[in-house]
């Protein structure tokens, strides 16, 4: 039988540097999955004791275990809001959203929090219609280079009994098992991200809206980290130029979306109350999926954002293996 060990000590990094320690892997096996993945590298389990009271080197090797795995899972946390911002600002910058960005749903005193709920924080049910984030996508791509660099951090206090997954998709491993005529038509394009074109802020204000200027990266791109190489794709709402019209973009960003959301490179985590996932969006995509939501079960999940520092991708991107790719451009626009 091949245990998660297993798997991770014959794993394919996908152009990533190895982490400091081999993790097992949080897999459900394929008899109890409802939706089910192949991805190899997505979904380690890091045990660092009470997040509440994580220390400089435990926020070291949870981040470490981020760049090298993509998407890491904590079990068994039970964590306050201010315990989350305080975990947050120990993994980076702690972002601040726009309150009109975040579906007008505050949590009381901590701006930074954001509810990822089916009630209203007055504990009123938000209706059988209430999702977010249903769709492909990486969280921060309309901030400007380098402040896109994002890590989110997602806390479950409550779960349905069945869906309500998160699924996660491999950037890295898309990008390193790109076709040779795909990789040479992405070569020179971009996406163009706007937040008056991303769904999720549709209830934007004009004033939070004007505050954020387009935001351009390339599509083949490297880790600010490591340098290793990877597609950044954004979301199915972007833009892209360089090719020969915007149909031709559009075209060209739909084969790519296709082929990162493939089965070989997705991680669909089903929750449990008390998980905590944190992921590093320039590396994956991910979607929420459905649940019974009659207002009878409640899914009460909160999510912060830390922006990694500009100091780390320097030192991160000075540290890169010779050869690896990337490493150079990324120093130099930093």
């Amino acid at each position: 039988m091949l245990t998660s060990s297993m798997l991770t000590s014959a794993m394919d990094w996908f152009g990533a540097k190895p982490s400091q320690a081999a993790l097992p892997m949080h897999r459900r096996g394929w008899d109890t999955c409802d939706l089910c993945g192949g991805a190899s590298r997505l979904g380690a389990i890091l045990d660092v004791g009470n997040l509440r009271e994580i220390n400089e080197t435990g926020a070291a090797l949870l981040s470490d275990a981020v760049r090298a795995y993509g998407v890491v899972v904590l079990k068994g946390q039970n964590l306050t809001r201010a315990d989350q911002v305080s975990l947050t600002s120990a993994l980076g910058e702690t972002i601040v959203l726009p309150k009109s960005f975040e579906g007008q749903d505050p949590e009381p005193y901590h701006p930074a929090i954001q509810r990822v709920t089916n009630f209203w924080a007055n504990g009123t049910w938000k209706g059988p219609t209430s999702r977010f984030g249903a769709y492909w996508h990486q969280d921060g791509q309309f901030w400007t280079a380098p402040r896109h660099h994002i890590l989110s951090i997602l806390h479950a206090q409550a779960t349905p009994p069945s869906g309500g997954e998160t699924g996660f998709a491999d950037l890295r491993a898309a990008r390193a098992t790109l076709s040779a005529p795909l990789v040479e038509r992405a070569a020179n394009a971009s996406i163009r991200a706007s937040v008056r074109n991303i769904a999720d802020f549709a209830k934007g204000t004009e004033e939070d809206l004007a505050a954020f200027p387009n935001a351009t990266h390339a599509i083949l791109d490297a880790h600010c980290l490591d340098g290793g190489p990877l597609l950044y794709v954004g979301s199915p709402h972007m833009e892209v130029h360089g090719l020969e019209t915007p149909e031709a973009g559009k075209a060209l960003l739909t084969m790519l979306l296709m082929h990162a959301t493939s089965p070989a490179f997705t991680y669909f985590h089903s929750w449990d109350a008390g998980d905590v996932i944190v992921w590093d969006n320039t590396q994956t995509l991910h979607h929420s999926f459905p649940y019974d939501n009659d207002g009878a079960n409640k899914r009460e999940l909160y999510r912060t954002q830390a922006r990694l520092r500009p100091e780390q991708c320097v030192a991160g991107s000075m540290a890169a293996t010779p050869g690896s790719g990337g490493a150079a451009t990324v120093r130099d626009e930093l």
